[in-house]
C-alpha cells in the first residue's frame, strides 16, 4: 500500500508530515481549516512523544503537495 506524506516547501526549508494510514481525509481537512483561518496549526506527535507544530501562517506561505512516500516509489 502506498503511504502518503504532506510535503511543505517554504522559503525556510522543506518539511514533511507523515500521514498515518486511514487519516488522509482528516489531514486534508486540517490543512483546509488552517488555510481558511479556522485552525491555528497542525500538531503532530512523533514516535518519541515529541510534538511538531506547523503553524497556519507557515502553511499559507508555502507550496503544499500530498505525495507518495519516497520509499514506496522505490518498491
Amino acid at each position: 500500500m502506498k503511504t502518503k506524506i504532506i510535503k511543505i516547501t517554504h522559503v525556510t526549508g522543506t518539511y514533511t508530515i507523515d500521514i498515518p494510514d486511514g487519516r488522509l481525509n482528516e489531514m486534508q481537512s486540517q490543512l483546509d481549516k488552517c488555510l481558511n483561518d479556522e485552525q491555528g496549526a497542525i500538531v503532530m506527535k512523533g514516535e518519541n512523544g515529541e510534538q511538531f507544530v506547523y503553524p497556519a501562517d507557515l502553511l499559507k506561505n508555502s507550496f503544499i503537495a500530498i505525495v507518495d512516500r519516497e520509499e514506496d516509489k522505490l518498491l
